[in-house]
């Protein structure tokens, strides 16, 4: 019995579960299940672009629009979030969720999956709405960011096992069977948002955030800061997505691994987002975002940079680990444009990094596209030396 005890003592240390309430558990179980249909199919979509005869410059312009679409509704998604009921919000981006694999599911070459990418890209639209539901709902904010890294880590978390188990899926009875599963599995999700309560704006908290009746000298000293954090992040984000979107090409073309071993690459990864992700959470509610921020900028160099020369399975399982750890800089940031934020204005501010990082994102595997063409390693050399002027960026620029 003292053994069990313990081990709740120990979690309980990880995770503040006294901030969860009954509405933030039903939002992690929906992205749990909604990220598992996701995720049979997402890790390996690139391989399926590549089998619809697109070639790297192609490949990168479909994501390139899956982004763009997301940045522009984004943003729009943080004002409506503001002024509407927030619940609404999520089950329409959950409803434009599922049927992006519907779409691609349709596709006969690589330009017909644009109108799936731009149905996944508008599913975003609740995205900020994520963010501000879970911090308006918490019971007490000390722990904010370990709260936020927490709900976003059951996205990844359902990414653990999704990966392997759709690259097998899919070496098996191919990819079009695999999307109309996982198009299923994210109506189930969406089915559990039915029954989170309503909130907008106008609902009182109890918490530490930032007051309306602020003076406009200290609004503007926190728009400064929330616009360095967006810009570092965007900047953070163009690096990272050059190389992340070739990582899957380079494993299958360089590396010669199959559908399932690439889906097993995946599912560690996003073993590391998770569980990384939680430590990084109450890393940065115990000392500093920003050093959590960088710690992950430094796991993307060693991870990157150490998968251009090996070749041994079980190493690249150690490198997938750590390469996931680079993924939990953006929950970092959406904890922090939520805590400061004003009540009223919570989804909006949280939509300003997410929507100039997601800008980011489209530029990125265009130009990542470019580079790969003139050489597999050219995209990932260029990241990797980002990283840590990033990182040494992180710690000197950004202030909490």
């Amino acid at each position: 019995m003292s053994r069990i005890t313990s081990v709740r003592r120990l979690l309980a240390y990880g995770v503040p579960f006294e901030a969860f309430t009954r509405d933030i558990w039903l939002v992690c179980l929906s992205l749990l299940i909604g990220a598992f249909g996701e995720g049979l199919y997402f890790w390996v979509f690139p391989l399926y672009v590549r089998s619809l005869q697109a070639d790297y410059v192609q490949l990168g312009l479909v994501y390139s629009i899956l982004f763009g679409v997301s940045g522009l509704v984004s943003l729009a998604g943080g004002f409506l979030a503001d002024l509407f009921d927030r619940k609404k919000l999520l089950l329409t981006g959950w409803i434009l969720w599922f049927l992006s694999p519907f779409a691609y599911a349709l596709a006969d070459n690589w330009g017909q999956l644009v109108p799936g990418a731009i149905v996944w890209g508008a599913s975003n639209i609740g995205t900020p709405a994520i963010g501000a539901y879970v911090v308006t709902s918490m019971a007490e904010r000390k722990n904010v960011t370990s709260v936020v890294s927490f709900v976003f880590s059951t996205y990844s978390f359902a990414y653990i096992f999704a990966p392997s188990l759709g690259g097998l899926v899919a070496q098996t009875i191919g990819y079009r069977s695999l999307l109309y599963i996982s198009a299923l599995l994210t109506v189930v999700s969406t089915c559990v948002l039915f029954f989170i309560r309503s909130q907008n704006q106008s609902r009182t908290v109890m918490g530490n955030g930032v007051s309306l009746s602020q003076t406009i000298h200290q609004q503007r000293a926190l728009w400064r800061k929330l616009l360095i954090w967006s810009v570092l992040f965007t900047v953070i984000t163009f690096f990272m997505n050059a190389a992340r979107s070739f990582v899957q090409v380079f494993l299958n073309e360089q590396i010669h691994l199959n559908d399932f071993h690439i889906g097993l690459f995946g599912s560690v990864n996003f073993a590391g987002i998770t569980f990384i992700g939680i430590l990084m959470g109450r890393l940065g509610d115990r000392w500093r975002r920003s050093g959590a921020i960088a710690i992950c900028l430094m796991l993307f160099a060693t991870s990157v940079g150490s998968m251009l020369v090996v070749r041994d399975p079980a190493s690249l399982l150690v490198l997938a680990f750590l390469y996931g750890g680079s993924g939990v800089t953006g929950s970092l940031v959406v904890s922090y444009a939520g805590s400061i934020a004003p009540e009223s204005k919570r989804a909006l501010w949280i939509s300003i990094p997410q929507s100039l990082s997601l800008f980011a994102a489209f530029a990125a595997p265009y130009v990542g596209g470019y580079l790969y063409t003139l050489s597999p390693y050219y995209v990932f050399l260029v990241s990797v030396a980002a990283a840590p002027f990033l990182a040494l960026l992180a710690l000197l620029a950004l202030k909490e």
